[in-house]
């Protein structure tokens, strides 16, 4: 595997691990994968487990990069996903509730059955 490969796994493993924006998250990305490359550039068959070995594992390194990342925007991000999950969560107890309801509605003026009379007149 070439450097390049292995180091663009490495860095999409990080930022699996990375809670940011995406702006913030290209940022630190981009910088983490100039200095891999910069570091293992004289050596040679570089895979994953060596570069595990050297810059720790995805999750260390994610958690790095975030104490770089300031408090507020990190807050940021938190309250902007948390008003997103309660956003969907209220919507979904609103659409179940107005299920329910028309479920209600519908079972109240249901026409269980019918009764048909048909006469025939004979004008002969």
């Amino acid at each position: 595997m070439s450097h390049d490969f292995v180091i663009r796994a490495y860095c999409r493993q990080v930022s699996k691990a990375l809670n940011l924006p995406r702006k913030h998250k290209r940022r630190l990305l981009d910088g983490l994968e100039r200095e891999l490359e910069e570091h293992f550039s004289c050596k040679s068959g570089l895979t994953l487990e060596t570069l595990y070995k050297d810059a720790g594992s995805p999750e260390e390194s994610a958690v790095a990069l975030m104490d770089c990342v300031d408090e507020r925007v990190r807050t940021q991000c938190w309250s902007r996903q948390k008003r997103l999950a309660r956003l969907l969560i209220t919507g979904l107890a609103a659409l179940a509730a107005i299920i329910i309801a028309y479920y209600f509605y519908a079972a109240q003026y249901e026409v269980d059955h019918a009764e048909v009379r048909i006469v025939q007149y004979d004008f002969e």
